[in-house]
């Protein structure tokens, strides 16, 4: 497939099929990783990076507390008191 470079305001860009975008799961407004490969410009779904690492969330727990379940109680607003 053959696309043009075209002006867009003080900088330049591409249009990008719908169809070529699904078919690497991307959607309008997702951000993208640009970068440049042996002169050739490559565009990558950028990863999420996850806010707490599995170390970190579980750094807190120890034989007392790894069990939430069995320490929690219900509310009388949960119950709708």
């Amino acid at each position: 497939m053959s696309v043009a470079i075209k002006k867009w305001g003080n900088s330049q860009g591409i249009i990008i099929p719908a169809n070529i975008l699904s078919k690497i799961g991307v959607k309008v407004g997702q951000v993208m990783d640009l970068t440049v490969d042996e002169g050739k410009i490559v565009l990558s779904p950028r990863k999420r990076k996850a806010v707490y690492s599995e170390s970190y969330l579980l750094s807190g727990l120890n034989e007392h507390t790894a069990h939430s379940d069995e320490i929690a109680s219900v509310s009388s607003t949960e119950l709708g008191e």
